[in-house]
């Protein structure tokens, strides 16, 4: 039987009687399970999706301006919500926080990632601005373009990595030859993998 991190949960959502930990039937996890009407509270990772958005030879990154990591550049990042595709999440963390617009249709997958220590996956996408209009937010102190032919500033990257992910992306932008990776982030080990 295996376990895993499981926030509390101490009453059922369907009849309200308290929650127990075991393992349900059939299963190789640890649950909270209802012993008066049988729900079981599964929790699944959350997904993160990100942009990489460029207008030409230049890359979109935002200073955050809320926690985590206030301060430090990235890409525009959030959580998909309820109802959302992946593409149509990141298209709407991008306006959110930039006020940027991208096609949706256009978006590409660029990066698949793992973050098990915080139970994340996230869901990298590329694409061209409509225009290259934007302006600050709540959650954006700043937004820049950046030449990709200039170095990001990695010393100050919110997230590196998604920033580690990205080395190969002035290349392929340039060359228009773009991959898709693999990314895995535990224990303070990074490791990228080109997979197509």
């Amino acid at each position: 039987m295996s376990t895993m991190p499981i926030a509390s949960t101490k009453y059922c959502f369907q009849c309200a009687s308290p929650m127990d930990v075991e393992c349900p039937d059939g299963d190789t996890y640890e649950r909270y399970v209802c012993k008066r009407c049988g729900y079981i509270a599964y929790q699944n990772p959350k997904i993160l999706v990100a942009c990489i958005a460029t207008w030409q030879d230049k890359l979109l990154l935002i200073k955050r301006g809320i926690e985590p990591a206030k301060g430090l550049w990235s890409v525009p990042t959030g959580f998909m919500e309820c109802g959302e595709t992946p593409e149509e999440a990141a298209a709407r963390e991008l306006y959110e926080e930039t006020g940027a617009r991208i096609d949706v249709q256009s978006l590409k997958l660029y990066i698949v990632g793992s973050l098990p220590a915080i139970n994340e996956v996230y869901l990298v996408y590329r694409g061209e601005l409509t225009s290259p209009e934007y302006h600050t937010t709540e959650e954006a102190m700043e937004v820049k373009f950046f030449d990709l032919d200039d170095p990001i500033p990695i010393e100050n990257v919110a997230f590196p990595q998604v920033a580690d992910a990205m080395d190969n992306f002035p290349f392929e932008h340039r060359s228009k030859n773009y991959a898709v990776y693999s990314s895995h982030y535990d224990d303070g080990k990074h490791t990228v993998k080109k997979i197509v």
